[in-house]
């Protein structure tokens, strides 16, 4: 009986499999049409099919990403994007089937966006030459090879020519909702300045027309019938397809789709195809029909299939038996603990589509805890330490914890939640206290005192500086013992119970606020303290006289043996009967005693069984700027503070994390470069290699894929900024998306939907990606940092880049003394392979990155006087580029305006907005006045370190007997600013434009800013590394009004870039900057007065 209900269980399995080939699939993306065949998008597969959808057949089937197919006029070939060998480029293929033909090789991103009109070569848009911004220029690809041709100096993003290549209409940027192009921003109901409208050009007369349309988004356009069709969320925000008459300038809407989006489209012969809700639709333009394609497909899929995964490359939580004999280790969501030495990996949890959150081990040894995810909430498990008993559950609530400290003996764990509240359970009975919620949103760093009578945390107050606080188990009382005017981190009891130990700086105002710019490369200097507990303590730092000692003195002599010299445990002393703690609040403050170390950039003290104290030292902000690919964190140090020495000395370097475990004779370390080992406690730390080849799991990506997205909607519940979702009905939103899930084909369509899901709280910075997608590995191509031209038959240097004066780290490959190459000149071999107008230069520097290449060049396509340089290419010639377009800019600006102006650019409101702006404002202060570029600037940090600096008044002047006059402030330009903005200018790129209108510093020109202000991110990572930002912070301006976000700041004086005018070489913004800074210096006068003569009398 048994036996015969299992087969019939597995029979309703199969004949569920076989049933869902009828089903309507869905998640079909990216069609297109040609006169007998459909074209589209299934799990990053082309499919093709007929023009009804009959007869679906895959058409690739690489593992790597395929989209954006496109058919040739005559309908023969299909050119599309592929990222083959981790390279994003333009493919063609035959709609009978074969190898793809690979038409592009730069190693930068090349996108098809249509078909020259005679089908001779494919349209693309590449960012290859360039120089800043987020937009891409236009090239074609001929289908005989060649080097690719750029066909206008202008932006270019997406676009499309007229059937007679007249014409051709297209958007020069991007939208802030970047997942309509395959990023990772849902932003619907945008209103931003990135919002991109179509123009169209005649590409003889060279005019254009604007589609019209305020903060709208447009895209994906094509051509029927000499009409530009488009996709808008003009009406709604919803997405449809619209219809533009260029000689009218008549617009129709033509769909009228309300549930889910349209997120690609394309026409034929009056018939367009497009996708909504991941169903593909066509409408008949003549009658208005529109009809669901009933596409069923059921193909063998890699991401699919179940399989043993290694997970040791995605660890989220460690912890350290108390002997330091294993490690528990939580990794995508499983817990485990790894041997240290004898035994097997283990896998304690087990539990395929459920995620577990960092575990911890009891000190006794015995049991791990860990944190299950659910929809309806998070549990708290407890289990034996082997996972073969029963474990226990207490239900924690709705949010999200973190386990932060466990003490077994009373049965207390002490964890956090995302609402900024500190708690404890009793596994006795089950029960949740409340202990404290900080202020702000800062962490907790706690610890039990040895009898678990105690908890130590530091609690963050309005000042911005965390107290130190200690709880009281027996009372349900806390205290505070500190008085705000330091800031505490990283409590931690001593074995004895005798101090508590922390750090505290005084200095750390200034970086308190991570956001503002003010706390870039400012030190934090912490010194480090103990608090003596007992009022008639002894200090740990206490003289030692050196006497002798008396017979009296000698009493515990037997008992002082197994101690060390300040009567500390040694390593290896059996455990002695837990001390009773003893904490005399009165007076506390006074009993708080500096170690003898210098102050500096400490955190995660933990102090070993022998009572001696470790701590991590980081290297502080700013005192170096290592080359590009180096971090500072390999210079991390572990110290030792050693009490019978009393003096602290470095045991290890390039320590990230580390862990003592209860007993206080190991610690578990995560090193630079994330290796986790184990080592015994002493003088000298010796670590040893933990192996985590045996964390390994059996990953069903069905059950992973459903637990990744009811978290990610949990998520975006509980972490958002508000609360309320600005009264989005968000169990609607699960159900209408959720569905969509079991049409995934791989990991990549999950971000999709997860994409579109976001979308819907129409705000900026919410952003998914990354988790366990496919990824690629394959040839690196260098780059020379030249642009080139075909003449002669031959590659011909039209310009190389030299990374310009002043950068250490960057440099030409083709400007290096002794091997360089000159504009004008030929490249006429490559490792001595013949290079000529037929090859692709790219595809003969594949494999050359970071490697010695041999170039034949020469001053004639003959090769006659020819030479050989030995070169290095680089990776990527963009900062060659951005450097050489700021060096003009300035002398642009110089030349103009007879050296009276100066230019600043920056890229982003970060570190490097930081360093730009510092290294050119101050080489400028002689300048009159200043035009300031954040165009296309990324954002990062609250710049309000630059608008004070902008801002900055006269106080005083100093005269020198010998030298000129100075300044106090020095660094101060107290004549006409104007700043530059654009579309692609965003986040902190919104907020500097707006705090310089603000503080009335001068004058913004350009174009609308990106509009989002509204901050990221304080929720985990997905299960299997994947990312989700949910903004959990929104800025309100100084009238207490909510703006900026999702409308940008504009500009006073409003400029495009002209099309016509980029072709031509000009800057249509940056001359009229010239002319209006010019037109201001006319009336300027300096508020700095000149030095009166010098006083002619005694005790003037």
């Amino acid at each position: 009986m048994h036996r015969a209900f299992i087969t019939l269980l597995a029979g309703i399995g199969l004949a569920g499999a076989l049933s869902a080939q009828e089903e309507t699939t869905r998640l079909l993306r990216d069609p297109d049409i040609s006169d007998s065949h459909l074209v589209f998008v299934y799990a990053g597969d082309l499919w093709l099919a007929g023009r009804d959808g009959s007869d679906p057949r895959r058409l690739t089937s690489h593992p790597a990403e395929e989209n954006t197919p496109i058919f040739s006029p005559d309908g023969s070939l299909i050119a599309f994007r592929a990222e083959y060998e981790g390279n994003t480029d333009v493919y063609v293929i035959s709609v009978y089937g074969g190898q793809p033909e690979r038409l592009t090789w730069h190693p930068g991103n090349d996108t098809p966006v249509d078909w020259a009109p005679d089908g001779s070569a494919v349209a693309f848009a590449s960012d290859r030459e360039t120089d800043h911004g987020r937009s891409e220029q236009l090239y074609h690809a001929s289908l005989d090879g060649g080097f690719p041709v750029k066909q206008m100096e202008a932006r270019f993003v997406r676009g499309a020519y007229d059937a007679d290549g007249e014409r051709l209409a297209y958007i020069d940027h991007g939208s802030g909702y970047n997942g309509l192009f395959g990023g990772s921003a849902g932003w619907k109901g945008y209103r931003g300045g990135t919002t991109p409208s179509i123009r169209v050009l005649d590409l003889d007369d060279q005019t254009f027309v604007d589609v019209p349309g305020d903060r709208v988004t447009d895209f994906n356009i094509f051509w029927l019938d000499g009409q530009v069709h488009f996709l808008s969320d003009r009406e709604d925000k919803d997405f449809n397809l619209f219809r533009f008459d260029p000689d009218s300038g008549r617009i129709d809407k033509l769909t009228d789709e309300s549930e889910f989006d349209i997120m690609a489209a394309a026409g034929h012969q009056g018939t367009v195809v497009y996708e909504t809700g991941g169903y593909l639709k066509q409408l008949d333009l003549a009658s208005g029909n529109v009809e669901t394609l009933e596409i069923a497909l059921n193909p063998d899929l890699p991401q699919l299939r179940p399989a043993w995964d290694s997970v040791a490359g995605n660890i989220q939580g460690i912890d350290i038996s108390p002997n330091g004999k294993r490690a528990v280790i939580t990794a995508r969501g499983e817990v485990f603990t790894v041997p240290a030495d004898k035994g097997s990996t283990r896998n304690i949890s087990d539990t395929s589509g459920v995620r577990e959150y960092a575990a911890l081990w009891s000190p006794d040894g015995t049991q791990l805890a860990w944190i299950v995810e659910s929809l309806d909430g998070q549990t708290l498990k407890i289990a034996d330490q082997r996972g073969m008993e029963e474990t226990r559950s207490f239900k924690l609530g709705p949010d999200f914890y973190t386990l932060e400290a466990w003490h077994a003996d009373t049965g207390r764990i002490a964890f956090t939640d995302n609402h900024l509240g500190l708690h404890f359970i009793s596994l006795e009975d089950g029960d949740v206290t409340t202990i404290a919620t900080n202020t702000r949103r800062a962490g907790f760093d706690v610890s039990f005192s040895p009898d678990g009578r105690w908890l130590a945390y530091n609690l963050e107050q309005p000042n911005f500086h965390a107290d130190l606080a200690v709880h009281d188990f027996e009372s349900g009382a806390s205290t505070v013992i500190t008085d705000g005017m330091a800031d505490v981190a990283s409590p931690a009891f001593d074995p004895e119970g005798k101090y508590l130990y922390f750090a505290a700086s005084t200095n750390s105002g200034p970086v308190q606020v991570g956001l503002n710019m003010t706390s870039q490369e400012h030190p934090y200097r912490a010194g480090l303290y103990a608090a003596v507990l007992a009022a008639d303590g002894e200090s740990p730092l206490a003289p030692r006289t050196g006497d002798e000692e008396t017979d009296e003195d000698n009493g515990d002599a037997d008992e002082d043996e197994e101690k060390n010299g300040n009567g500390k445990k040694k390593k290896g002393d059996k455990k002695d009967e837990t001390p009773r703690v003893v904490i005399d609040f009165e007076g506390i403050q006074a009993r708080i005693v500096g170690l003898p170390v210098a102050e500096g950039n400490y955190g995660s003290l933990q102090v070993a069984g022998d009572g001696n104290l470790f701590y991590i030292e980081s290297p502080q902000p700013g005192e170096s700027n290592p080359p590009p690919g180096e971090s500072t964190s390999a210079d991390n140090q572990l110290r030792r503070f050693d009490f019978e020495e009393r003096e602290a000395k470095t045991v290890l370097r390039g320590v990230q994390a580390f862990r003592i475990a209860a007993a206080g004779e190991h610690m578990i370390l995560q090193m630079s470069g994330n290796g986790l080992s184990i080592a015994e406690i002493g003088k000298d730390i010796k670590p040893e290699s933990l192996d985590t080849s045996g964390l390994r799991m059996y990953v069903d990506p069905r059950e992973e894929w459903a637990q990744i997205f009811d978290e990610a909607w949990r998520m975006q519940q509980q972490y958002f900024y508000a609360d309320n979702l600005h009264g989005l009905d968000w169990d609607a939103v699960y159900e209408k998306f959720r569905p969509m899930v079991a049409h995934a084909g791989r990991r990549e369509d999950l971000n999709a939907i997860l994409v579109e899901m976001i979308a819907e709280l129409q705000a900026g910075h919410n952003r998914v990606g990354g988790g366990d997608v496919h990824r690629e590995s394959g040839v690196d191509a260098g780059l020379l940092g030249a642009n080139f031209e075909i003449a002669n038959g031959r590659y011909r240097l039209a310009r190389g880049y030299s990374g310009e004066s002043w950068n250490p780290f960057l440099r030409g490959p083709l400007t290096e003394p002794g091997n360089e190459a000159a504009a004008g000149e030929y490249i006429l071999a490559i490792n001595g392979e013949q290079l000529t107008a037929d090859d692709n230069i790219f595809r003969m520097l594949q494999g050359t990155e970071d490697k010695q290449t041999t170039l034949t060049v020469g001053p004639d396509a003959d090769g006659s006087d020819s030479r050989e340089i030995v070169v290095t290419p680089s990776d990527s010639e963009g900062a060659l580029r951005l450097w050489s377009w700021i060096e003009n800019n300035r002398k642009q600006v110089d030349e103009a305006t007879d050296g009276r102006v100066g230019y600043i650019y920056l890229p982003n409101t970060a570190g490097a907005g930081y360093t730009f702006f510092n290294r050119m404002f101050f080489n400028q202060i002689d300048k009159d006045a200043m035009i300031i570029d954040e165009r296309a600037n990324g954002g990062g940090q609250a710049a309000n370190y630059i608008v004070e600096v902008l801002s900055r008044r006269h106080l005083s002047s100093w005269k020198d007997r010998d030298g000129m006059p100075y300044n106090t402030p020095a660094g101060a330009l107290h004549g006409p600013k104007t700043m530059l903005i654009d579309q692609d200018a965003g986040s902190g790129g919104d907020y500097l434009p707006y705090t310089f209108r603000h503080l009335e510093i001068g004058k913004l020109i350009g174009t609308r800013t990106w509009g989002g202000l509204i901050g990221i991110s304080a929720n985990p990572q997905l299960v299997d590394g994947g990312y989700m930002s949910v903004p959990f912070f929104r800025f309100v301006d100084a009238d207490g009004n909510w703006t900026v976000e999702n409308e940008g700041v504009a500009p006073d004086i409003e400029v495009e870039l002209d099309p016509i005018a980029t072709n031509n070489g000009r800057d249509t913004q940056l001359e009229r900057a010239i002319a209006h800074i010019l037109a201001e210096l006319e009336n300027y006068e300096s508020p700095v007065p000149p030095i009166p003569p010098l006083p002619t009398e005694l005790g003037q």
